[in-house]
Parts: C-alpha cells; sequence; structure tokens
C-alpha cells in the first residue's frame, strides 16, 4: 500500500514539475533592497577591486549543491561563460536534468558585487572606484565559491534551495581584514516554474546581507 501512495504521489509532483526538467532554462534575478538604511557617510568609502567566480563545477556530482551543467555538446559552457550559471534541475528521483543559466548580461559576479554593493551602502559606506578612491579608502576583493540552487524532490512537493557563499579581502588604513558569508535560502513548492527558483535566490540574498551586516558590526 504505501509503495502505491509513493508511486502515486512521486507522478503527481512529477506531473507538476518536469515540463522543463530537461532543458535550459533562462532568467533573472534581482538585489534587493537593503532592509535598513544609514545616512551616507562620504568618509567612509569601499573600493570593489575584484570580483572573482571561484566556483568548482563538476560532472554529474552526487551532491547537488555542487555546480554541473547540463550534458551535451549544445549546452556546453566554457570557463568564461559558466559565469552564467546559477542552478540544476532535476527529476522526480533525483536524476539531474536540465539547468538554468542567467540572460540579458546578468552574471554571478555582477549580481554579486552588486548584493554586497547594496548591503553596505544600507550601512552607510559610499560605494567607490578607481577613479573615485581616495587615500583613506577600504579596498576589497571578493572570490565567490558558492553561487548555485538546486532541486530536491518530495512525495507530494518538493524543494528549491540556493547558496551564496564569498570570501572577502578587506585591506586598507585600519589593516587587513577576512570576512566569510553566506546566504541560504529554501522554497518549497509544487511547480517548477521560474519564480519558485528566482524566490529561493530572494531568500539566500536576504540572508547573506544579514549575515553580511553582522559580518561588518565592528566595521572594517
Amino acid at each position: 500500500m504505501k509503495r502505491i501512495i509513493f508511486a502515486v504521489g512521486a507522478l503527481v509532483v512529477f506531473g507538476l514539475l518536469s515540463g522543463c526538467a530537461t532543458t535550459r532554462g533562462y532568467t533573472t534575478l534581482a538585489v534587493p533592497a537593503p532592509a535598513a538604511v544609514v545616512t551616507p557617510n562620504s568618509a567612509k568609502m569601499v573600493v570593489i577591486d575584484s570580483v572573482r567566480d571561484a566556483r568548482d563545477f563538476q560532472a554529474d556530482p552526487r551532491d547537488p549543491s555542487i555546480p554541473s551543467l547540463k550534458s551535451g555538446e549544445q549546452y556546453k559552457l566554457d570557463a568564461s561563460h559558466r559565469g552564467i550559471a546559477i542552478g540544476r534541475k532535476r527529476n522526480t528521483w533525483g536524476r539531474a536534468m536540465g539547468d538554468w543559466v542567467l540572460e540579458n548580461g546578468q552574471r554571478v559576479e555582477s549580481l554579486t558585487r552588486d548584493l554586497i554593493s547594496s548591503t553596505l551602502r544600507g550601512l552607510g559606506y559610499t560605494i567607490g572606484n578607481a577613479s573615485t578612491a581616495t587615500p583613506g579608502s577600504e579596498h576589497v576583493s571578493v572570490e565567490i565559491n558558492q553561487f548555485w540552487a538546486w532541486f530536491t524532490p518530495g512525495l507530494w512537493t518538493a524543494t528549491i534551495e540556493a547558496k551564496v557563499g564569498t570570501h572577502l579581502e578587506f585591506t586598507g588604513a585600519s589593516g587587513r581584514k577576512a570576512v566569510d558569508v553566506t546566504g541560504y535560502g529554501r522554497n518549497q513548492i509544487q511547480t517548477g516554474r521560474e519564480a519558485n527558483w528566482q524566490l529561493a535566490y530572494d531568500r539566500a540574498f536576504k540572508d547573506y546581507e544579514n549575515n553580511l551586516r553582522q559580518a561588518m558590526s565592528g566595521g572594517i
């Protein structure tokens, strides 16, 4: 009896989720406005010198949180183009299927830069660049080690999870400071539509913002 119930449940979920599971999906993500904003202080300038995508892509990993791409020559992405890959679809039994990539010029590096910039502005920092930097500016280099979403099947519903993880190296007049910041989002779903993946990332971005705020509570 239990097997029958599971089979029926699996078929229901499969019907809800498998519509485009085998294909490559295209989406855009939005960085949320900071939860709270401190009055900007021009004397507190941070320059983001670099943002590097250091994610490790693997072929058919057992752990769905490890970045991987849909198989097939037509879906192959070289090292530079992997910067648009953000998630992997799976079928009801957990088998890797299609994937998700960013469109409209978005990249993992640019979204991460925007997320960090937005959070720091909310804390009162001014975000500068090479031409506006002052001798007292703080500088930060960012390495992205996680930026991925994945699907986990269930009996009646499924989940989409998203993780963002970075290593930040601050340098400036106050010395050197290294900070590891992560964000996690989880969305329980009944359909695999694009908006559900976006919601998982929305929650991961907000969690990242909260964790970066805590990490910066003592200043740079």
